[in-house]
């Protein structure tokens, strides 16, 4: 091969080498953070409404997958989202979300069905975010007392629950004290069990029957969520019929569970991204709550406590599982 051809031929080379370069660095770049263990429907789900707005991953959207534990290893997880220049955080739990948050003020963020977004520090107000994040919440309170009224429906003779919460969120306090008040009305004693470590799961439940509980329920928390098999194993193991706020809770092996939409904040996040990536500024844009509650039931778990559900419950599970 002559020395002009060698050349030719490698300047063509690098020009098609250079221009790949170009068009990855035009694709926007989308850094993902959930759970280690999280539920991946939710991803599908969020994929699927990306591609209802014309977005294929490795064609003109590219994602980077990022996960974590405990709550700690998000600062760490969003300084390499950071490093790989990402154009926007998604944020797949209160956790991320925080960590996305104190990283940085000026790399949108969309939350995917995080809870009180308000409370956490992330927004400034529902109707209009007023900082860098925004994007879908599943902050629904109300469905505590709701929660409490079932696993009564259900053991009739309940009158001590504890409550599975994360000592180091703030905001679980806040959901203790509305059980609190809850229980109130229906009579009914709580009692409160800190888990911040994988190892506090079986010291919770010791308390749990110490105080003589009959029934449990958990705090909405992404650490408290990622011990949902351990929670779940723990209520089974010790007869203790339990209502948790999560379907994911079931798929572990809970009796049941009544939440808010989280597939619709995860589909519904794709909306946000496709606002962003169009030029919308996030602190104007309103956070979506959720439209939809979604009860689902273990029919196994069920058995297993020798409970039924009555028949308005039963005819409005959404997922049976067994």
């Amino acid at each position: 091969m002559s020395l002009y051809r060698a050349g030719m031929l490698g300047l063509a080379l690098l020009t098609i080498v250079q221009g790949a370069e170009t068009n990855a660095q035009t694709i926007p770049l989308v850094g993902y953070v959930a759970a280690k263990d999280a539920n991946p429907t939710r991803l599908e789900i969020f994929k699927k409404g990306l591609a209802e707005l014309g977005y294929v991953e490795g064609k003109n959207v590219r994602i980077e997958y990022r996960e974590a534990v405990l709550d700690a290893e998000y600062r760490g997880v969003l300084a390499d989202l950071l490093d790989q220049k990402v154009d926007i955080i998604l944020a797949a739990n209160v956790a991320a979300t925080r960590a996305a948050a104190q990283a940085t003020k000026t790399i949108p963020v969309v939350m995917m069905a995080v809870f009180d977004p308000v409370g956490i520090g992330a927004v400034k107000n529902l109707e209009r975010s007023g900082t860098n994040v925004t994007g879908t919440t599943t902050y629904a309170p109300q469905l505590i007392g709701e929660r409490l009224q079932m696993l009564k429906r259900i053991v009739p003779s309940l009158d001590k629950v504890a409550m599975a919460i994360n000592g180091n969120n703030a905001n679980n306090a806040a959901q203790f004290e509305t059980l609190r008040s809850e229980a109130q009305k229906l009579g009914i004693t709580v009692e409160s069990l800190d888990i911040r470590k994988p190892e506090d799961v079986d010291t919770a439940f010791d308390k749990a029957l110490a105080f003589g509980a009959k029934g449990l329920v958990n705090a909405v928390d992404t650490f408290i969520n990622s011990r949902r098999f351990a929670l779940a194993a723990g209520a089974a193991k010790h007869r203790l019929p339990a209502v948790y706020s999560d379907v994911e809770y079931v798929m572990a092996g809970g009796m049941m569970a009544l939440g808010p939409g989280h597939y619709e904040g995860y589909h519904d996040a794709a909306k946000y991204v496709d606002m962003i990536l169009h030029g919308a500024d996030p602190a104007n844009l309103a956070i979506a709550g959720p439209t939809q509650s979604t009860m689902s039931a273990n029919r196994t778990a069920l058995g297993n406590l020798g409970l039924s559900l009555p028949f308005d419950f039963a005819s409005r599970v959404d997922e049976w599982i067994d």
